[in-house]
C-alpha cells in the first residue's frame, strides 16, 4: 500500500556567490552567509591571516501528521589560520528539508542542501554548514578540505496511526528515536569517523547508512530511517507501514561535525543555519620609499637610512609607527626609529649607520603599520649600499 522507490537527494548546483553580508564594527569586520542553496564564496583580504568563523547547521524535517519535530544542528565555532591574500573559502550553509510532488504530502522529505538526507515518507535531513578550501564539485583525493562543519539534525519518522507517536530526528551528533508500535530504529548518528548505520524495519527496506558529508536516506516505502553523514547532514525518516497498527518509522540520526583545533562545540541550537566569518579588519595599505645617502661609501663612514612611508590615494590621514632597518647581508638590525618627518600626507623616519665590512649591503625597512594603515612586513621595502675600503 505505501511501496515507493527511495527519491534521490536533490541536486543544487554549486556556484560562488558574493562575500556576503559584511560589517565593520570598531577593529573588527563580520560577514554574515545566509542559506541561499547554492555554494557561496570569501576571498582572504589582503593583510588577513587567520578569521574566526562560527557555522550553525539546519534542522531535520517534521514529521507532517503529528508534527514531530526534526533534530537540532549544531553550532561550533573556532579559528582558522593559515591562509593568505586571495585565498577562496568555500562556504556552505545547510538548507532545511523542502516538500515537493515527490514528497508525501504531509512532510517535507527531500533533504536539505549540502547533505541532508531523503526520504518518501517523513521528514529529510538537515543539511550541514561548512567552510572548505575546495569548491563541492571537486572530486575528492586523498584527504577533504572542509576545515569546520557544523552537523545537520535527522528528519522526523512518520507516522500513520492516532494511537502511535511520531519518532523525533535526532539531533546533530545523536541517534534518531525509534518508531513507536513495532515501527522502524533510528538511524546511527554520524561520527568522527564514519557515518551513521540505517535504521532497520520489520519487514521493510533498511534506511541507509551515512558517508562523508551526506545522511543516508530513509528505506524506500517501508523502511527504517536514515544515518547521520560524516562532517555531513541527519538522515532522512520514513514510514513503517507493514507494522499494525502502521507503525512509526524511525527518526533520521544527526550528523558528526569537525571542530578545528582550539574551538568550541558542538553545542545543539535552533537558530537558523548560517555561517558568519570574522576578522581584524587590515588597516589601509601605504606606499614607501627606501633611500641610502650616499649609496656608494667607504668603511666605518656614515650613511643616512631614511623610508618615507605615503598613503595610498584617497586617504588624507599622516601614518604613524616605527620603521625598523634591517642589514640583510649581514642579518643585523641597524635600528628602529619612529616616524616623525611629516611631508603632507606623508612621514618619514631615518637613522646614521656605518658598515664595517665590503660588500654590496642589502637594506629593508619595515613599516610597523598603526590603527590606520597597513604594515608591509610581508613586502618590506629594499635598496643596497656598495662599502668600499
Amino acid at each position: 500500500m505505501f511501496c515507493a522507490a527511495a527519491v534521490a537527494p536533490l541536486v543544487l548546483p554549486g556556484t560562488a556567490h558574493a562575500q556576503g553580508s559584511c560589517t565593520v564594527s570598531g577593529p573588527t569586520t563580520t560577514c554574515t552567509f545566509a542559506f541561499t542553496g547554492a555554494e557561496q564564496a570569501f576571498t582572504v583580504p589582503g593583510g588577513v591571516s587567520q578569521v574566526d568563523v562560527t557555522a550553525i547547521g539546519a534542522a531535520g524535517g517534521l514529521e507532517g501528521v503529528n508534527n514531530t519535530a526534526g533534530g537540532r544542528g549544531a553550532q561550533v565555532s573556532g579559528t582558522l589560520g593559515g591562509l593568505t591574500a586571495g585565498q577562496t573559502l568555500y562556504v556552505e550553509v545547510g538548507g532545511v528539508p523542502i516538500n515537493t510532488s515527490a514528497c508525501y504530502v504531509f512532510s517535507p522529505c527531500i533533504g536539505g542542501f549540502n547533505g541532508g538526507g531523503t526520504s518518501r515518507f517523513g521528514g529529510g535531513g538537515g543539511g550541514a554548514s561548512d567552510v572548505r578550501t575546495q569548491p563541492a564539485a571537486t572530486p575528492l583525493t586523498t584527504t577533504d578540505s572542509r576545515l569546520i562543519v557544523a552537523a545537520g539534525g535527522g528528519g522526523a519518522g512518520e507516522v500513520f496511526s492516532s494511537s502511535c507517536s511520531g519518532s523525533h530526528g535526532g539531533d546533530a551528533g545523536q541517534s534518531g528515536q525509534n518508531g513507536a508500535c513495532d515501527g522502524g530504529m533510528g538511524g546511527g548518528a554520524g561520527t568522527g569517523t564514519q557515518g551513521g548505520a540505517g535504521g532497520s524495519a520489520p519487514g521493510g527496506t533498511p534506511g541507509g547508512s551515512g558517508a562523508l558529508g551526506t545522511g543516508g536516506n530513509g528505506g524506500a516505502g517501508t523502511g527504517g530511517a536514515g544515518g547521520g553523514g560524516l562532517y555531513g547532514g541527519g538522515g532522512g525518516g520514513s514510514l513503517n507501514g507493514l507494522a499494525t497498527p502502521f507503525g512509526s518509522a524511525g527518526g533520521g540520526g544527526g550528523g558528526s561535525s569537525l571542530v578545528p583545533a582550539g574551538g568550541t562545540g558542538p553545542t545543539l541550537t535552533s537558530s537558523a543555519a548560517s555561517i558568519t566569518i570574522s576578522y581584524t579588519t587590515p588597516g589601509k595599505p601605504v606606499t614607501t620609499v627606501l633611500t641610502a645617502m650616499p649609496p656608494h661609501t667607504r668603511v666605518g663612514l656614515p650613511v643616512v637610512l631614511s623610508d618615507l612611508v605615503c598613503p595610498t590615494s584617497g586617504s588624507t590621514t599622516r601614518p604613524t609607527g616605527t620603521v625598523t632597518f634591517t642589514d640583510t647581508t649581514t642579518g643585523k638590525t641597524l635600528g628602529s626609529t619612529r616616524l616623525l618627518l611629516g611631508l603632507g600626507r606623508c612621514a618619514a623616519a631615518g637613522l646614521v649607520t656605518t658598515f664595517h665590512t665590503t660588500g654590496t649591503h642589502t637594506i629593508t625597512a619595515v613599516y610597523s603599520g598603526d590603527t590606520v594603515y597597513q604594515g608591509d612586513s610581508s613586502n618590506p621595502e629594499t635598496t643596497t649600499v656598495t662599502v668600499t675600503r
